[in-house]
């Protein structure tokens, strides 16, 4: 009874690997034939800014990623500032049809902010905004800026203010940083 058992064992292995075998050289696995969201990639639009608003801003080259919180208005009509307790936050603020802003601080509670590498863009480095319609717009930097002086954010948000395309401010300390870039091609 052993023996049978044992050669019904054997046969049993063999006949499991010519099935597994069969199995596997039946071809490739036939593809879906519908995108899932995570293996379609979000699309680009070309007019970048458009009227749905911005969620979220990843800036690769610095290690940027973060979630964007609409700016108010202050009473004497500037910009407000994202708040202070929280560094790495930014907020973002349309100015005009054909620019955004999009405002970090480069520390928080004496921690690095969300901007705290802001001044090591290049030109030509990309910037990238999900926008709450699931596409992304994407920018490329042209210039920066670096101003040091105190009280200083309402007047960088006042500058340039007929450019088209994004600006990134920094805010909350006198090391003032604008990056200025444009819709990519």
């Amino acid at each position: 009874m052993c023996v049978n058992g044992f050669v019904g064992t054997r046969v049993l292995i063999a006949v499991l690997c010519v099935a597994l075998a069969t199995a596997c050289s039946s071809g490739p696995a036939p593809k879906p034939t519908a995108a899932t969201s995570d293996s379609a990639a979000p699309p680009v639009v070309v007019s970048p800014l458009g009227k749905s608003d911005p969620m979220e801003l990843r800036i690769e080259r610095i290690g940027v990623r973060s979630s964007l919180v609409e700016l108010g208005l202050d009473p004497q009509g500037i910009v407000e500032m994202p708040p202070a307790n929280e560094g790495m936050q930014a907020g973002w603020r349309q100015t005009h049809p054909q620019q955004w802003i999009i405002v970090g601080r480069i520390e928080s509670n004496k921690a690095r902010g969300v901007f705290y590498r802001l001044n090591d863009l290049q030109q030509g480095d990309t910037v990238e905004v999900s926008k709450k319609d699931g596409s992304v717009a994407r920018f490329t930097v042209t210039r920066s800026e670096r101003i040091i002086r105190d009280d200083f954010f309402a007047e960088a948000v006042a500058r340039d203010a007929d450019e088209q395309g994004l600006r990134l401010i920094t805010c909350g300390t006198r090391d003032n940083v604008i990056v200025h870039a444009a819709p990519a091609q």
